[in-house]
């Protein structure tokens, strides 16, 4: 007597990864160029949004593993080279946010607004506590609680706002993601 299995088989569309790499690397170019250009001129009680962590958590959500660990690191190693100093600490917390994106989509929808913000919500306290928790333990310094939630409060409205304002477009492009990286996958059967 045989057994069926069903496996699902994952080929790697390495063209379509390439493409994909390619226009998330553009996307994170201008993502780069509004969060260092653009979101300064317009704080929020003077905290500015973390687009990366809602760039890292669509990538996440509609893409894989391998893509959101990808451009985790290299996001997080551009970030920390230009702005930190402390490196290594962004790159870690933007890949954690990729791992935490595909426990995520097993848990909620990605076609409902309100469960890609809470996604966003959750996403960035994982961030930025994370961060702040190993910036206070490296640099030794005492952890202000008020002060930190103040900021993390503005930055999730911040978040909040333009997961709201731009939810069509990161759904639109994140399903065209999916459907090219994921387009030779399939269920079989193997006797």
């Amino acid at each position: 007597m045989k057994k069926y299995k069903n496996r699902r088989k994952e080929k790697l569309n390495i063209p379509a990864l390439i493409v994909i790499s390619i226009i998330l690397f553009l996307v994170f170019m201008i993502l780069y160029f509004l969060q260092t250009n653009i979101f300064p001129i317009f704080p929020i009680s003077g905290v500015t949004p973390n687009l990366f962590v809602i760039f890292i958590l669509v990538i996440g959500l509609f893409g894989n593993n391998f893509l959101a660990i990808l451009f985790g690191i290299i996001s997080g190693m551009f970030i920390d080279l230009t702005y930190s100093d402390i490196v290594g600490i962004t790159p870690a917390m933007l890949c954690l946010i990729g791992f935490v994106a595909t426990w995520f989509d097993s848990l909620w929808s990605k076609d409902e607004k309100i469960s890609i913000i809470i996604m966003v919500i959750l996403s960035t306290f994982i961030f930025e506590f994370g961060s702040y928790f190993i910036k206070s333990l490296i640099l030794d310094f005492q952890i202000e609680i008020g002060p930190f939630f103040r900021i993390l409060i503005w930055e999730e409205i911040y978040n909040i706002l333009l997961t709201i304002i731009f939810f069509g477009v990161i759904k639109k492009l994140g399903y065209m993601m999916e459907r090219k990286l994921k387009r030779s996958n399939m269920y079989s059967v193997e006797l």
